[in-house]
């Protein structure tokens, strides 16, 4: 186990050895301030070269692309709830549209979210427990590996973690200042995604069970809540009533909603709930190295305290909603949109009185989160090199040399781009005064910048390549361009696109408006 596992031949010396006393002691000498801010340093700085290293040889996905385009325009929704484009606004306002730029709001996201879960577990937990239940949150991959980017998941994190870290205080002490920052920020998650909805079942079954539900109930804490979170999507709320031709409908339509049979939608949440299970296997596997006897797995199952109860009720109801809701709705369903869900699961394994963790304990269990994290560093240029694979799908490795190209035909970065659609979205982020040809700007002034009419197809779309030259006819150009990359002496295969350009004359632009 964590305190005391019999490991032999090599790694015995590391698992008992010096540097994991000398680390034991300094944990124990160490405040809980000390330690967290020590942990998210290291933390911070390994998954940024992570993240940068590993995608040196792809450029931003299509994702924060994507948003980097609704983040022009400030608006009370887009395709998905408008919090990731408000973000990416006042982040691009600051710092420049470069990959480490955008590798690093990812990363300050992640910090920012095991910031807010540390106060979580301090609430209920004491320091090695604390520190045990962040490491085990580092080893799940929706903290580090699948995290690399902000978009409608990950974006939710902090927002969600800090709605629970409220609900639970005003549940402890009815203060009406914690019921009102558990509604502002469970409407905040809400404004990440739609997915936030779970979280609010979640707290409105909570709000409902309990020793206290009397004492809850009279303070009038639910309304505030209840208010709170009407204020803050209020504005989106009507945005989704007035707004025409809805993309948040079509979306839903297009891309989450499907037909068919119960007994598939049975199969797809079961893949679910054993996805979500398959990721957060490390957690699972300090609490059984920990050995807990049965008064522990009872204390993790159904907690004696009041408070780890309701801590277990929000994770544990927007975990297995979803699945329920798919049965009677189906629609696209993956383990992936779970990724703010985690926050009291160390409170919830970690919290029993009957479960021993020490101080050797915790800093084992940090030393095997900073171990994988180096690791992770170690072989990122390999990963790198994967991303280059035939198997891959390699427009990623291009975008930006497509933007490039598309500067140099046009002779300006003002266009309007369409194509096939995998490759163009992923295009904007590296041309900030272009925009998508299914969706022009609405600024006169920005309408009589664009440049010219630019569509992008990739080699096999015959379709794409049709309407090419049909938008070209005599007057624009149509160019095969072939790009390569290489990367640690190997070569990818090259990629040929072809890319069309029919410039709009200014008198032309002058005269439609």
């Amino acid at each position: 186990m964590l305190t005391a596992i019999a490991i032999s031949g090599p790694f015995a010396a590391i698992w008992n050895g010096r540097l994991v006393q000398a680390s034991a002691d300094f944990v124990r000498r160490s405040s809980g301030a000390r330690l967290l801010g020590i942990t998210l340093a290291a933390y911070s700085l390994l998954w940024l070269l992570y993240f940068s290293i590993s995608h040196a040889t792809v450029d931003i996905h299509s994702d924060v692309s994507e948003a980097s385009v609704w983040a022009r325009t400030f608006s009370l929704g887009y395709k998905h709830p408008p919090m990731m484009a408000w973000i990416f606004r006042a982040w691009l306002a600051v710092f420049p549209r470069t990959d480490w730029a955008a590798y690093l709001l990812a990363v300050v996201n992640l910090a920012a979210t095991l910031s807010i879960t540390w106060a979580i577990l301090r609430d209920h937990l004491d320091k090695e427990r604390a520190l045990v239940g962040v490491a085990a949150l580092i080893l799940i991959p929706f903290y580090t590996f699948l995290a690399s980017r902000l978009n409608a998941n990950t974006v939710m994190m902090p927002f969600w973690a800090a709605t629970v870290l409220f609900y639970l205080r005003a549940r402890r002490n009815v203060r009406w200042t914690n019921a009102v920052f558990t509604g502002v920020f469970a409407g905040l998650t809400f404004l990440g995604k739609y997915w936030g909805v779970y979280l609010i079942a979640g707290i409105a079954v909570a709000s409902f069970a309990g020793e206290d539900l009397k004492r809850f109930w009279r303070s009038g804490a639910p309304f505030l809540m209840a208010a709170a979170a009407l204020v803050v999507l209020g504005p989106h709320i009507h945005w989704l009533i007035t707004e025409r031709d809805h993309p948040v409908e079509n979306y839903l339509t297009t891309s989450v909603m499907v037909s068919e049979s119960f007994g598939s939608a049975l199969k797809t949440s079961a893949f679910y709930l054993g996805g979500i299970l398959s990721y957060v296997v490390m957690p699972l596997v300090f609490f059984v190295m920990l050995k807990p006897d049965r008064a522990a797995w009872r204390g993790a199952i159904w907690p004696a305290d009041p408070g780890r109860r309701q801590a277990l009720l929000l994770l544990v109801v927007p975990l297995v909603l979803p699945a329920l809701v798919n049965l009677a709705w189906p629609h696209r369903l993956t383990p992936v949109w779970a990724f703010p869900n985690w926050a009291l699961l160390p409170v919830v394994l970690f919290g029993s009185p009957r479960l021993n963790v020490p101080t050797i304990a915790a800093a084992r269990a940090c030393m095997m989160a900073l171990a994988v994290s180096i690791a992770s560093v170690m072989v990122s240029p390999l990963v790198a090199r994967a991303h280059l694979s035939p198997r891959q799908t390699a427009h990623d490795a291009h975008y930006r040399q497509i933007a490039t190209e598309i500067v140099r035909l046009a002779n300006s970065e003002a266009v309007l781009i369409g194509g096939s659609e995998e490759i163009v979205r992923g295009l904007f982020y590296y041309l900030p005064a272009a925009w998508p040809m299914g969706n022009p700007p609405k600024n006169r002034d920005v309408q009589l910048s664009i440049a010219a009419r630019v569509m992008v197809c990739s080699k096999d779309d015959a379709s794409c390549h049709a309407a090419a030259r049909l938008l070209t006819g005599s007057s624009g150009s149509v160019s095969d361009i072939t790009f390569s990359k290489t990367y640690l002496g190997y070569s990818a295969p090259p990629q040929t696109y072809l890319i069309a350009v029919a410039p709009i004359m200014s008198r032309l632009r002058r005269s439609t408006h």
